[in-house]
């Protein structure tokens, strides 16, 4: 209230504005704020679909705004760095390349790309300046998880090496044998013509001897090229191994063991002398890596679905299907990444008194089987060589038996001696019997083969029992399943068609057969 010009007079001020434009503005400028923060947020995720992240740091380097797919390709939150230094970030980094080095190239107007590795990813990274106004004011950053890619691209190398390779081996091993029949041949003449204990007859002996041994690395020499045919039938991994430990037991040094965990129920499709041939290699390979300090070798087999996609480890890339896996690991010194790459090329070895023809031949013989090929190794961790073979998924000794006509029943239970007798019992009753090590192994043959009833363990390690009857059910809801254990309550909540209690009896499985599979 406001006193006016004549004395006790008064009067109100009042005051009207129009604060819609200004209301109005505010009402767009909050719109414009959702579109940019929805704009944001969508380029973040594309951003992090693509395998990708990005960073903004001032002139001191410090971050102050990052993205994408940080947490995937770091292991870090992304609100984790915020507010370190470069300095701080990669202060314990390895490799010859310096990040703030390269920052700093680009706070004065330069844009740098350069690749590193982290954590086993290929990354490619590039830096550039950050402008408001012309003045650079810090660094944009951003960084493409290029794995993949490089993996590819390896590959396609590695395969166009390896066949040059094996055109040049193939070549070789033809002429060396077009040399090696006519060095043998006439050895054999000349021995033919010399008596037992005349005083050259020692010294042919000695060129015969090691003719023959020439003929052996020209074996694996055309092993590698890929030569040599394939005859293929089933084979049981199981006494394989067994044969070519005895084999090999009396060079294993003392302080070097062996471990086998190889399932008895499976069976390859292969070339019996070449199997056993990647097995010897794989095996001597593992004594030798361990040398005078020893350790030990594990030697391990089951069935494997392979998804068909492929792995940084690969060597030799499988098709998705069903494989015999074959692992053989030492926990030796395992390789550094360029030998690793060179490892499967003829003639290259690490080893003074090595020819460098064993694991060459191993990666021939298993291209030629259409088989996979793995590599797992870095210094200090030993090295695993995994092989996949091509399976028959059943028993040897079941492709030569005519399927009862009661129907076939799938044992799967980790104990061998539980499966061995009840597969006899259940031969014994008129039907027949496939069994498996374990409830990936047994699903693997539901999907391949007719299968009219699966007895299943409850307690295994890898895969509990009761999932394998939930992965049964889901693949097959008809299948009729039974459940097998000691105790009653573990039986619960299982959807089954019967329970054996463990031990049961011959009668007692008959039973309850008879009850699932209708005899014909």
């Amino acid at each position: 209230m406001s006193t006016g010009p004549e004395a006790g007079s008064a009067y109100f001020d009042t005051s009207v504005l129009d604060v819609t434009e200004i209301e109005t503005a505010n009402i767009e400028l909050r719109k414009q704020r959702e579109v940019l923060e929805t704009t944001a947020a969508t380029l973040d995720m594309v951003v992090k679909q693509m395998q990708a992240m990005y960073w903004v740091v001032d002139r001191d380097l410090r971050i102050w705004q990052n993205g994408g797919a940080v947490l995937e390709l770091l292991g870090y939150a992304p609100e984790h760095f915020i507010g370190l230094t470069l300095e701080q970030v990669h202060r314990n980094d390895p490799g010859s390349i310096d990040p703030v080095l390269m920052h700093r190239r680009a706070l004065v107007g330069e844009t740098v790309t350069y690749a590193s590795e982290f954590r086993q990813k290929q990354l490619v990274t590039t830096v550039g300046p950050h402008r408001i106004n012309d003045v650079i004011v810090g660094v944009i950053g951003t960084c493409v998880d290029m794995t993949t890619q490089y993996m590819l691209e390896r590959r396609m190398i590695d395969a166009q090496r390896a066949e040059s390779l094996g055109v040049l081996a193939g070549g070789l091993a033809h002429d060396f044998n077009n040399l090696l029949v006519a060095i043998l041949g006439n050895t054999d003449l000349a021995l033919r013509e010399i008596a037992p204990r005349a005083p050259g007859r020692a010294a042919l002996e000695n060129i015969q001897q090691a003719g023959m041994r020439a003929a052996e690395l020209t074996d694996q020499l055309l092993a590698y090229a890929g030569h040599r045919g394939v005859s293929s039938t089933g084979v049981s991994p199981g006494p394989v191994v067994d044969e070519l430990l005895r084999i090999t037991s009396p060079t294993m040094p003392s302080n070097v063991g062996v471990r086998v965990d190889v399932a008895r129920d499976l069976v390859l499709r292969g070339d019996a002398s070449q199997i056993r041939q990647v097995l010897l290699n794989l095996i001597n390979n593992a004594r030798d890596a361990l040398g005078a300090r020893g350790g030990t070798i594990a030697i391990t087999c089951r069935l494997f679905h392979h998804d068909g996609a492929a792995y940084p480890d690969d060597v030799i890339f499988a098709a998705a299907g069903t494989y015999v896996e074959l692992e053989v690991a030492d926990d030796g010194p395992g390789m550094s990444s360029d030998t690793r790459r060179r490892i499967f090329e003829p003639f290259f070895t690490t080893k003074s008194s090595g020819h460098g023809l064993g694991l060459a031949a191993v990666a021939g013989i298993v291209r030629a089987h259409g088989g996979g090929l793995r590599l797992a190794t870095a210094p200090g961790e030993g090295a695993r060589f995994q092989v996949l073979w091509p399976s028959t998924f059943t028993p040897a000794e079941l492709s030569s038996v005519p399927s009862p006509a009661n129907g076939t029943v799938l044992i799967i239970d980790d104990e061998d001696l539980v499966r061995d007798v009840v597969a006899r019992m259940i031969e014994d009753l008129g039907y027949a019997a496939i069994t498996a090590t374990d409830g990936p192994a047994g699903l693997a043959i539901v999907d391949s083969l007719p299968i009219d009833a699966v007895l299943v363990d409850l307690t295994m390690p890898r895969m509990g029992g009761a999932d394998v009857v939930k992965a049964l059910r889901e693949r097959r809801p008809e299948l009729r399943i039974v459940v097998c254990s000691g105790f009653d309550r573990e039986g619960r909540g299982v959807r089954a068609d019967a329970y054996l209690r463990k031990p049961f009896r011959l009668d007692a499985l008959d039973q309850t057969l008879a009850k699932l599979l209708p005899r014909t």
